[in-house]
């Protein structure tokens, strides 16, 4: 007979979980977010704001990583931001204002993938909040580039209200300099999620057969 105290069993089913857990985190990333400015040059600042309705707001976060493109300094951190660029960083929205004034060099093309988790997913409420980036230029990096009018893209997210499931809308200020696409999970992800459940599905047949 299978023994679930045998050492061997607890390891093969810890390490299917691992592969497991390994490939949803390798695909938890919601948008990739593409800024082109190789059409610009000089000093610049890129401005990730996450900022709900109002307080108190059903719990929310946002993930920044894979980042790529010329960092200068931070300027300004504000509110609830955890981490530092070219890592990953998270912008919660326990305070009114969460923002990250994060200097950059014009000329290239800046890159990352954007991942939220949160209560909104699965508690009810009515106050949204929203994810907004913009790239500001000039003397005082107070003059709004690609979009002249303020922010190149926000994405919106509410809670569940009722039977409404939560959701996370985006929307799409400037295209002439900024693409947000849905995130496509890359072929290694899928692998260790296959290589996960087959491993899971060996322990099963083993105790089925023991």
């Amino acid at each position: 007979m299978f023994n679930d105290n045998k050492p061997s069993a607890w390891l093969r089913r810890l390490s299917a979980l691992a592969l497991i857990c390994s490939a949803l985190q390798a695909q938890a990333a919601d948008y990739h977010a593409v800024i082109n400015s190789s059409g610009m040059s000089g000093s610049a600042a890129l401005d990730f704001q996450f900022n709900p309705g109002s307080l108190p707001a059903v719990g929310a976060s946002v993930t920044l990583s894979n980042f790529s493109g010329l960092l200068g300094e931070v300027i300004s951190i504000d509110g609830d931001v955890q981490g530092a660029l070219p890592g990953s960083v998270v912008l919660s929205n326990s305070g009114s204002y969460n923002d990250l004034f994060q200097s950059v060099t014009l000329g290239g093309t800046f890159s990352f993938d954007i991942s939220f988790s949160g209560d909104f997913s699965s508690n009810s409420g009515n106050v949204g909040t929203s994810f907004a980036v913009g790239l500001l230029g000039g003397a005082g990096l107070n003059q709004y580039l690609g979009n002249s009018g303020g922010n190149l893209f926000q994405i919106e997210l509410m809670p569940m209200s009722g039977a409404a499931p939560a959701s996370i809308q985006l929307v799409q200020m400037d295209s002439s300099i900024s693409a947000v696409t849905a995130a496509v999970p890359e072929p290694s992800s899928y692998l260790l999620m296959l290589g996960g459940l087959a491993a899971l599905g060996a322990v099963a047949r083993r105790r089925q057969i023991g």
